[in-house]
């Protein structure tokens, strides 16, 4: 599936989203008025003929038209914002809990393996897993409104009953989610929805008001009113589901196909499928918040309805035969089982295939990989990993010395991890940078980055990018202070020598930005730039940048002109920057701007900047890193480059 598409097809759907919801709201004022209307004329024929003329009131419908949409637009907007700090809301108002990075429990450490493998082989940060320990069936969710703030939600049930396979194949569905723009759309649904069952909640509080004072001479009228709230307000619930059900059901069959694009093996997504149907508790969530958010669960996460099409998934049998042709619709018996004392699976015992050691110099893998490729292809992988990408991921997460690992799941040792990314490979300047941090980064921070020097120096530079997208989630457990302390550190340490490399800010501005996005939630709204020629100057300096890192003074012209040239649709007065210009280049200006793009320009941009690059039909690995940071920069995930 091509992101830039379905990121672009999820946002469009919020508009037909909008559509559904205005119509709702017209329909429920529309009962409304009439119901009161039939209750006044009511009580009123009592007392003389009945009336035509009393079938319209101007005054009674705008009051009606005032109320309603004050209740609806603001328990809309009262939910998005309480949805806007992201993923984890989400999975806190589930009850879920977060796995730390360093849990020993066997279930949840293969779980976070699983995670991270898939985030290092899709190229986003590794989002954070909530455990929902009292959900006893198996389910899952991915929440969130960017890669950069999704988390990963499952159930105890899931890790308990699930092998490795099966659980990877539910992981993989809920990675494919995350990248094609479904989560975005999902946390809007819940918003614009909740306004409407605020109707029905309001009707359930009068007549529960109303049974109290059953003396009161009002007490009819209000009952009745109340009535009419609840029943109208859950006709506009269930056209929500039906909205949800249109929006969500082709999507999780689209979820199911890329998870098997993604992991090859069609068995392990269709057998989670399978004990999902031969489990007594199925995907059931017993979480009263279920109902708000049951579109964005892995399965069917309410109890079994008769009303089909209201359903928010396909049924269970569809999807599995599309896996498995030859399925025949007999779901196994599954009776959960429980880890023993020494915390062995007792489910299944799993073999871990000896994986080949990442090869040193993969730059040379990097051009064998696409130089015979057009560049617009470059593209074609983002937000669709395949295979080989998770198993380079397995292999770079085994390759790495475990005091490494180790640091990243702590959120000292992660500010570790990501100053030691920033260290010179100059022993004088280190020295300097190293005096730097233990005056200002505190003893523990200090002490953690003293341990993995050595190992950080010995870092394949494959493994770089990989290691702050591993080091994510335990970086956002810091507080605002300790983030604002990490900046400044961060900037320190890229600044102390009096210059600064590509690759040194491009990865400190990466980590910056994606943590700001955590810690500073009232961020003001950025406007979307759809125009090339808006930002012609900067385009002019990346593509000239880029120019002159990989290619010699004659040729970064030809190879600037060359990726210029992609722009074939929007012409622009692009205009090369000689290597003496591009030391004046603000290129936090410049980056901030370009990632205001939309996404069908990012992904001309990229093109653009892989087409820089193989002008001289080779990559080395300079090139490679730094634009692997460009494309982050951009907030595009992108996959390691692997033999395909």
């Amino acid at each position: 599936m091509d992101f830039f598409a379905s990121q672009d097809d999820a946002r469009r759907k919020t508009g037909r989203l909008l559509l559904y919801f205005g119509l709702a709201v017209i329909l429920i004022i529309v009962a409304i008025y009439v119901a009161i209307t039939f209750v006044f004329i009511y009580q009123q024929s009592r007392t003389g003929p009945f009336e035509p003329g009393r079938l319209w009131n101007p005054d009674l419908f705008v009051a009606v038209v005032c109320a309603t949409l004050l209740v609806v637009i603001s328990g809309s907007l009262y939910k998005i914002a309480v949805l806007r700090s992201g993923g984890a809301r989400v999975a806190e108002m589930l009850g879920g809990m977060l796995i730390p990075a360093g849990s020993d429990d066997f279930h949840e450490k293969r779980l976070l393996n699983i995670v991270e493998e898939m985030a290092i082989a899709s190229g986003v940060p590794v989002p954070p897993v909530y455990l929902m320990e009292k959900e006893k069936g198996i389910n899952a969710f991915a929440a969130g409104f960017t890669p950069d703030d999704a988390v990963i939600g499952i159930t105890r049930g899931a890790l308990k009953t699930l092998n490795r396979e099966e659980l990877q194949g539910v992981v993989a569905h809920e990675f494919s989610h995350i990248l094609n723009g479904d989560m975005w759309l999902d946390l809007k649904l819940v918003g614009f929805l909740h306004g409407i069952l605020l109707i029905a909640l309001i009707g359930r509080s009068i007549l529960r008001g109303s049974s109290r004072s059953r003396n009161s001479k009002n007490s009819g009228g209000a009952v009745l009113f109340g009535l009419i709230l609840l029943i109208l307000g859950y006709i506009g619930v269930l056209f929500g589901k039906l909205i949800k059900s249109g929006v969500s059901r082709q999507r999780e069959y689209l979820a199911d196909a890329s998870a098997v694009q993604f992991t090859r093996n069609p068995p392990g997504l269709a057998g989670a499928l399978k004990k999902i149907g031969g489990l007594a508790s199925g995907s059931l969530i017993e979480h009263s918040k279920a109902e708000e958010i049951s579109h964005m669960f892995f399965s069917n996460g309410l109890k079994a309805s008769w009303l089909g099409p209201f359903s928010t998934h396909p049924p269970l049998v569809e999807r599995i035969t599309r896996l498995d042709p030859a399925f025949d619709g007999t779901f196994p018996k599954i009776v959960p089982k429980h880890a023993d004392a020494s915390g062995a699976d007792t489910i299944e015992t799993e073999v871990k295939q000896p994986l080949e050691k990442i090869p040193k110099g993969a730059a040379a893998v990097i051009a064998l990989a696409v130089l015979a490729a057009d560049p617009k292809n470059v593209t074609r992988n983002i937000g669709t990993p395949v295979r080989e990408h998770m198993e380079f991921a397995r292999r770079l997460l085994q390759s790495l010395p475990p005091e490494i690992h180790e640091a990243a799941s702590d959120p000292f040792g992660a500010c570790a991890v990501i100053y030691g990314l920033l260290l010179d490979k100059d022993e004088e300047v280190r020295g300097r940078q190293v005096l730097q941090l233990k005056s200002s980064a505190g003893q523990e921070i200090f002490e953690a980055t003293e341990k993995i020097i050595p190992f950080m120096l010995a870092l394949e530079e494959d493994a770089r990018l990989p290691l702050m997208d591993l080091a994510m989630p335990s970086l956002r457990s810091m507080s605002l202070e300790q983030f604002r302390k990490f900046e400044e550190n961060a900037g320190r340490l890229v600044r102390i020598d009096g210059r600064t490399s590509l690759s040194e800010y491009i990865l400190e501005h990466v980590v910056v930005r994606r943590l700001e996005k955590n810690f500073i939630t009232a961020q003001r709204a950025v406007k979307v730039i759809d125009s090339v020629q808006e930002v012609a100057e900067e385009i002019s300096a990346i593509l000239s940048l880029l120019a002159n890192i990989g290619h010699e003074d004659d040729e970064a012209a030809q190879a600037f002109a060359g990726a210029a040239a992609t722009f074939k649709q929007q012409v622009a007065p692009f205009h090369y920057l000689t290597r003496q210009e591009c030391k004046e280049i603000r290129l936090h200006t410049v980056l901030n701007r370009l990632a205001q793009l939309n996404l069908k320009i990012k992904q001309s941009l990229i093109t653009a900047f892989f087409q820089c690059l193989v002008h001289d039909q080779q990559i080395t690995m300079k090139e490679a890193e730094f634009f692997r940071l460009l494309v982050y920069a951009l907030d595009t995930p992108l996959p390691p480059w692997v033999k395909i």
